[in-house]
């Protein structure tokens, strides 16, 4: 069973629970603490489907559409525990959870997620707790209520039951890094990411060559030059925390590939049409040119 699909189900167990517990209390809670019900759970559902749905498959409108879809499906029901106000409250929070989580789940898609998910999970649980909370206090009337110890004993065994599964299991979507001896890494200042800089693929028998460096801020160089009907190799060497230029999108030949922090990565395409095809980065901030010249006669 994939790991994100294991993390999201209990991650949303909890969101469940706390949605439960609200509208257990719903009788006594107050519009404000009906409010803010509808807005976490919707901005938290949101922002948990999303990023789980990006990190792993790269898909960003899916992402978007999907996380906003679960973000309305708790926040419109449970808004209604603060009234009108509590429905536009989690109108909004959908969505906007929807939105950041995906943009979330693309920024880190590159980077190492060992601590990211464990930080991610701790911070859904500490919202539901803090609104879980929030209900208990907002039910009690004016005068203060203990928390009752069910209430800590389930969440202490909840939190530590999550927590471990996003330690203990396995999230990594990048290939191992292998190492390149003698690269050199030249420092983010020195690049320019609004310089052209060129390249041609070199023949070695039958298939055409290239390297392609990657830094902070550009790919180096980043108009490849290559013949039309030859197959064309090009290898991305990543410098250390290189950024989101280590996932390399070539849309024209449905390609997606991340490479390793401080290692490299192969993609092979043929193209066979003369023209230019875009590269770039998971965010569209770094972009590159493949261009494709028309193959000289003794190769057709």
């Amino acid at each position: 069973m994939n790991n994100y699909l294991v993390l999201f189900c209990a991650n949303l167990a909890a969101i469940i629970a706390t949605a439960a517990y609200a509208a257990y209390h719903k009788k006594h809670l107050d519009e404000m603490h009906g409010m803010m019900a509808g807005m976490t759970l919707g901005m938290t559902s949101g922002l948990l489907a999303a990023t789980l749905i990006v990190l792993p498959t790269g898909n960003f409108p899916l992402g978007v559409i999907f996380g906003s879809l679960a973000g309305l499906a708790f926040g419109i029901p449970f808004g209604k525990l603060g009234g009108h106000m509590g429905v536009l409250e989690g109108i909004m929070a959908g969505p906007m959870g929807g939105m950041m989580g995906a943009m979330l789940g693309q920024m880190m898609r590159p980077f190492d997620l060992t601590l990211f998910i464990p930080f991610f999970s701790a911070i859904i649980l500490l919202s539901l707790i803090g609104i879980s909370y929030a209900t208990h206090c907002g039910c009690c009337g004016t005068k203060p209520k203990k928390v009752p110890n069910t209430f800590v004993y389930a969440w202490t065994i909840g939190s530590a039951l999550i927590i471990a599964l996003s330690i203990s299991l396995n999230f990594a979507i990048a290939e191992p890094v292998q190492e390149q001896p003698g690269q050199l890494k030249l420092p983010a200042y020195l690049q320019n990411i609004n310089q052209e800089t060129r390249g041609t693929a070199t023949l070695n028998g039958n298939t055409q060559e290239i390297n392609v460096s990657i830094s902070t801020n550009a790919y180096t160089p980043n108009t490849i030059e290559a013949r039309a009907g030859i197959p064309l190799r090009i290898t991305f060497r990543a410098a250390k925390d290189a950024g989101c230029g280590r996932e390399v999108v070539i849309p024209d030949f449905g390609i997606k590939k991340i490479v390793p922090d401080d290692g490299q990565a192969t993609v092979e395409i043929t193209p066979k049409t003369p023209g230019n095809y875009p590269f770039r980065c998971s965010m569209d901030m770094m972009r590159g040119t493949i261009t494709i010249t028309p193959a000289p006669a003794d190769k057709i």
